[in-house]
């Protein structure tokens, strides 16, 4: 019972949804309704600067750090629990419950969770996602580019073999998640970072 308690509260801790409460608390706008009409970071950084972005972005990776930190100060250190932990976090983010069952795309949720589970396969992702946002400006690019090199990096350094399952999944999901963006990109006419959104 313990377990389901967790992953319950694991998911609603993902469903927060940052993006749109920083966008309704200091801009008065909802986010959805503007940009590309993800509650995620990037969209944030077009519609609400930097500054607020920036908020958005720490509360989303913190969601995912904070998932992983919750099982284990509740002395659950079963890999398992772990993996699933951090796929209800990032579920609740891409489906949150307080906007419908409709959310983001759980790129910052998912570094965080992958962050608590092994920094160093975080750093690297990282790395990878700010190389090609460098040298594309696609972040969407960037963000399916970061989930791939989880999946390789979880398996180059011989993490459980739970882990190496949840990195499939969170690829698949961060393909499904961005298949408009590959559509877009593929047709040269995805948004680069940079360009802002103007609010009425």
């Amino acid at each position: 019972m313990k377990m389901v308690l967790v992953i319950i509260g694991c998911y609603l801790l993902g469903s927060i949804p940052f993006g749109y409460i920083v966008g309704k608390l200091f801009k008065k706008v909802d986010i959805r309704e503007l940009g590309s009409g993800n509650i995620g970071a990037t969209n944030a950084f077009r519609i609400l600067g930097p500054s607020l972005a920036s908020l958005v972005l720490i509360g989303d990776i913190g969601k995912g750090i904070l998932s992983i930190y919750l099982v284990r100060f509740l002395n659950i250190d079963n890999s398992l629990i772990l993996a699933i932990a951090g796929l209800a976090v990032i579920c609740g983010h891409d489906w949150s419950l307080f906007l419908g069952f409709k959310g983001g795309k759980g790129i910052a949720t998912t570094f965080g969770v992958i962050f608590a589970l092994n920094p160093v396969i975080s750093v690297l992702a990282v790395t990878v996602w700010v190389v090609v946002v460098i040298t594309t400006r696609y972040v969407s690019l960037a963000s399916v580019s970061a989930v791939i090199s989880i999946f390789i990096f979880t398996i180059l350094f011989k993490q459980p073999y739970e882990f190496i399952v949840f990195s499939a999944i969170i690829l698949v999901l961060g393909i499904f998640n961005h298949k408009d963006n590959i559509k877009r990109l593929r047709a040269k006419k995805e948004r680069k970072i940079g360009e802002k959104v103007k609010i009425n």
